[in-house]
Order: C-alpha cells, then structure tokens, then sequence
C-alpha cells in the first residue's frame, strides 16, 4: 500500500480542545485581558498622536516667543530711549534755567555790598551818635576844652550808642525766634 500523500489532516480534535480551552475561566481572563491590550494600543496610538501635536504647538508657541520676546525688547528699548530722552530734555531745561537766574544774580550781586541787617543798623546807630557828638561838640565849642559840659556829651553820645547797638541786637534775635516759629 502506498501511502496517501494527500492525507487530510484533521482539525477537529484540535478544534474540540480549543473550544475547550476556551470555555475555561483562565482562557476568558485571557481573552478579556487580550481585548483590554488592543484598546490600550488605541488609547496609546490616540496618547502619542496627541502628544506629537502637542510637541509641534509647543515648538511652534517658543519659536513665537522668542521672536515676540525680541519685538518686545526693541519696542521696551524704544520706549526707554524716549523716556530717557524725555527726562534728559527736562534736566537740561531745569540746569538751563538755574544757570540763567545764577547769571541774572551775579549781574545783580555785581553792583552791592551784602551785610547783614544788624550790622546795617549798628552803623546806622553809629552814624546818628557821630552826628550827636559832633554836634555837641560845636555846641559845647563856645566854652573851653577842658570843661566838663564836653566830657558829658561824649559820655552821653557813647551811652546812647551802646544802648542803640543792645537795642538793635536785642530786637534782630527777637524778631528772628519769632519768624522761625
């Protein structure tokens, strides 16, 4: 006998121990568990789609900044060029004017003498007790030198003079303490 070539193979028993197989408890985890891969294998292709747009957005979103970052720092530049400028006009004018008011002061100033308000009141004081004395003296000139009516002109001329001075004093530091207040 020759043997068949053609020999079909048969799959049925194969077949029954498949159903078999899957008709147990651990083969139907299996086939849940195989089921919840491929749904997992969509969710991740979904997932890496998502994140490669959200990579190419992000690429795109920095390279926008980076170009925005340097409009904004040419325009913050401006803008501190103008306000630098605006402020340095403003010194320049305020120097400008304190040197033209110093100049018109100087003009002013080249003209007097400054001395103090008591000073000017002392000497005035000294001047009107001159004139006193001198006075006198051509008054008391009738009489002789040496007389006593002449030593008490001078006496009377220095005591006026030194009360006119004190008074003068007196009143500067009064009215000062009160304008102060």
């Amino acid at each position: 006998m020759k043997p068949n070539m053609k020999k079909k193979f048969d799959f049925s028993a194969e077949m029954n121990e498949a159903e078999s197989i899957k008709a147990t408890p651990k083969n139907e985890y299996l086939e849940e568990e195989k089921r919840l891969l491929k749904e997992n294998i969509k969710e991740l292709a979904s997932l890496n789609d998502n994140v490669h747009y959200i990579i190419t957005n992000l690429d795109n979103l920095l390279e926008f900044l980076r170009e925005y970052k340097v409009a904004i720092a040419q325009g913050t530049q401006e803008q501190a060029e103008k306000f630098g400028q605006t402020v340095l006009d403003k010194f320049l004018h305020q120097i400008q004017d304190k040197c033209n008011e110093t100049e018109r002061k100087i003009r002013k100033v080249d003209s007097h003498i400054f001395i103090p308000y008591t000073i000017f009141y002392i000497l005035i004081i000294i001047l009107v007790v001159l004139f006193s004395f001198f006075a006198s003296i051509i008054v008391v000139n009738t009489e002789i030198l040496h007389s006593a009516l002449i030593w008490k002109a001078v006496l009377w001329c220095t005591v006026s003079a030194v009360i006119g001075m004190v008074i003068t004093i007196l009143l500067s530091k009064i009215l000062k303490r009160l304008i102060d207040r």
